[in-house]
């Protein structure tokens, strides 16, 4: 959306202090290291759990990371991402704002995580310990995120070879509204165990630092893993897919999706719907499965194992239609 759009240009009325954000330099930088803004979304929910847990996903700020589009609109083109959190007071000024670090090599000095929780305390210490409560004088939160888009020069020439042509500048701007409970008792509620979202870089840097619950987790996602080995998988599914005369299968179950494959002598299979995904394996002659990767909540992605067991073992009208698929792709 154009950023003065009708439907921005109210909002922006309606929080004033959005347009203070805009002013301010954050990166990505647009054509020429300048503030422009090509595209603006604004949206407006309440803060829940996950935000208290949620961490920026930075890309290509410092370092030769991007990310690349191989279809769609986006095909041909690159990106840098940058994502920041803000805490606005009664009075509409900014209490606090919260970066993370830049790029991987930042987060790797660090000893502890960064999470959208930090917002609401005025005081990080290098420990990573908090000091100062703004929960009281907190209205609202806005999550930021920035990308700059540049067409893909597909050389690979040093850190900035990449990116070709600037192409455009886009912000969304996501302001989360006080929950009825207070910031204060949504702070104290929000569970790692529910509310952090885990994709593989979490785990592995869990396991790194030894991080209690991070260790715990993944001994739950290996629970989940022999639920499906048991019920699903070795209960019919694999052999539907040894009997395939394609390199994979697929099937809908309710809103998951599910894509197995052989690839490179590994039985690979994906659990996916709209908000994350499971990935399990078994290596050759093998008789156990084992985690593979994941992104999402513990809760979102034990629903979706719970949700393909349920109906596998309940429903003889959806396992009828897994079947053979020549062009599944698995992660």
């Amino acid at each position: 959306m154009k950023p003065y759009a009708s439907k921005n240009a109210k909002l922006l009325k309606q929080y004033p202090f959005l347009n203070d954000i805009l002013l301010l330099r954050l990166e990505p930088l647009g054509k020429d290291n300048n503030l422009n803004i090509d595209e603006l979304t604004i949206k407006v929910q309440k803060a829940d759990g996950d935000l208290m847990f949620r961490k920026a996903d930075n890309v290509g700020l410092g370092d030769n990371s991007f990310i690349c589009q191989v279809s769609g609109a986006r095909k041909g083109q690159v990106m840098r991402r940058g994502e920041y959190l803000f805490a606005i007071g009664e009075n509409n000024k900014c209490l606090k704002r919260l970066d993370w670090p830049r790029n991987s090599e930042e987060r790797r000095v660090l000893d502890w995580e960064v999470y959208g929780k930090f917002a609401l305390w005025e005081t990080e210490l290098s420990n990573g310990h908090l000091m100062n409560p703004l929960w009281n004088k907190t209205k609202c939160l806005v999550w930021v995120t920035v990308e700059a888009w540049h067409k893909d020069s597909r050389k690979d020439d040093g850190p900035e070879s990449r990116f070709g042509e600037f192409v455009e500048r886009t912000i969304q701007l996501t302001v989360y509204g006080k929950p009825e409970c207070g910031f204060e008792k949504l702070h104290e509620n929000a569970n790692v165990y529910e509310n952090l979202r885990i994709d593989s870089n979490t785990m592995i840097q869990g396991a790194l630092k030894k991080d209690h619950d991070l260790v715990s987790m993944n001994g739950m996602l290996y629970e989940m893993c022999i639920m499906f080995q048991d019920q699903v998988y070795f209960n019919g599914m694999k052999k539907i897919l040894d009997n395939c005369n394609a390199r994979g299968a697929s099937g809908q179950f309710g809103p998951v999706k599910v894509l197995c494959a052989e690839m490179c002598g590994y039985d690979r299979v994906m659990l996916q719907d709209a908000n994350c995904y499971v990935v399990f394996q078994l290596r050759p002659g093998s008789d156990s499965m084992y985690v593979l990767g994941q992104d999402g909540t513990l809760p979102q992605i034990r629903n979706l194992v719970r949700t393909v067991v349920m109906m596998w073992n309940e429903n003889p009208e959806v396992r009828s239609k897994f079947k053979s698929d020549g062009n599944v792709s698995v992660m």
